[in-house]
């Protein structure tokens, strides 16, 4: 299933968080969590779209911030709750655009090139699993 996948996935880097978010309208709605530390928690189940890193996974196709409260790329709103962010960007074959799969952390955090280039791979073997 989708969340010893996402247990599997999160394991392998020290990140707390991975999550599947869908893009809705202007929403990113959480549709799979896995917490490494506890059980699902009610604060991610949506983010404004403008107000989400996932905004830049989207336009990008993917995007990474080590440590938010240090990113010069980012304006103040975004040094908050989250400090580090991994995200790639969920594309059907036919460009339906589904949402995005994210590594997050409250903590300072980076994810390693190997990991990411595996990610490319694996990433988009979910799509087969969601609605």
């Amino acid at each position: 299933g989708i969340r010893p996948a996402l247990a599997l996935l999160n394991d392998r880097t020290p990140y707390r968080y991975t999550a599947i978010y869908k893009l809705a309208g202007e929403t990113m709605e959480a549709i799979h969590v896995f917490d490494r530390i506890a059980e699902y928690r009610s604060w991610l189940k949506a983010v404004p779209l403008d107000k989400s890193f996932c905004q830049f996974a989207i336009r990008e196709g993917e995007f990474a911030t080590y440590h938010v409260s240090s990113d010069q790329r980012l304006p103040s709103p975004y040094d908050g709750l989250v400090e580090s962010y991994y995200g790639r960007l969920l594309k059907r074959e036919d460009g339906t655009l589904y949402g995005t799969f994210i590594h997050f952390d409250v903590e300072p955090r980076s994810i390693a090139e190997e990991e990411v280039a595996f990610l490319q791979d694996v990433i988009p073997l979910f799509l087969d699993y969601l609605e």
